[in-house]
């Protein structure tokens, strides 16, 4: 009876261990193919500033937060049914770059292009313009998320901000942007200086 009671107890064990282990934790992106994320979905092609294509089912790529973002040279966002306003900025890198990283004050050309969480909708990409854009990574120089989400990238380096308002446009948006609307940023590292 005792050895049934500890096989079972070993065996219960190596369950739970095995649950924890599958387990997803601290919002690391998860590769999710088009079979397993179900909609609706907005998906927006960052090639085009167009509206955002309606879809039952997300294209693959990598699920974070309710969102799908693609892994294609050009990448597509996905806003799905799950996703709701950022609370605080979240800095998830998505693929990895090298060499040197990003620090406050320094010039950088990055590829990107950002979504409203609330619309769905994509308002700005520098992919669909056809060339990276140059600017200075200065606080006041850009949206607080953006200088507080990009330092520690490194050339190649694609990553997803999701800005709360406070920390994007707030109460002042342009326009195509909801007032203290969570933004949703795609942005590729292609050079520093």
């Amino acid at each position: 009876m005792r050895k049934q009671i500890a096989t079972t107890a070993v065996a219960l064990s190596a369950l739970i261990l095995l649950a924890a282990c599958s387990s997803s934790q601290d919002g690391d992106p998860e590769f999710t193919d088009a079979g397993n994320a179900s909609g609706p979905y907005l998906v927006n092609d960052c090639g085009t500033l167009g509206s955002p294509v309606a879809s039952e089912i997300a294209p693959p790529g990598i699920a974070i937060d309710g969102l799908v973002i693609s892994e294609d040279v050009v990448p597509t966002i996905s806003v799905g049914p799950n996703s709701a306003p950022a609370a605080e900025l979240v800095s998830q890198q998505l693929i990895a770059g090298s060499g040197a990283s990003v620090v406050v004050g320094d010039t950088i050309s990055v590829n990107y292009c950002g979504v409203g969480q609330i619309s769905g909708a994509l308002f700005d990409s520098s992919w669909a313009r056809g060339e990276a854009a140059t600017f200075d990574l200065v606080p006041g120089g850009l949206i607080e998320g953006w200088t507080q989400g990009v330092p520690g990238m490194q050339v190649g380096e694609r990553r997803l901000l999701e800005i709360p308002g406070d920390l994007g446009y707030g109460a002042n948006p342009p326009g195509g942007i909801e007032v203290d609307e969570t933004l949703i940023f795609v942005v590729e590292l292609v050079a520093i200086g």
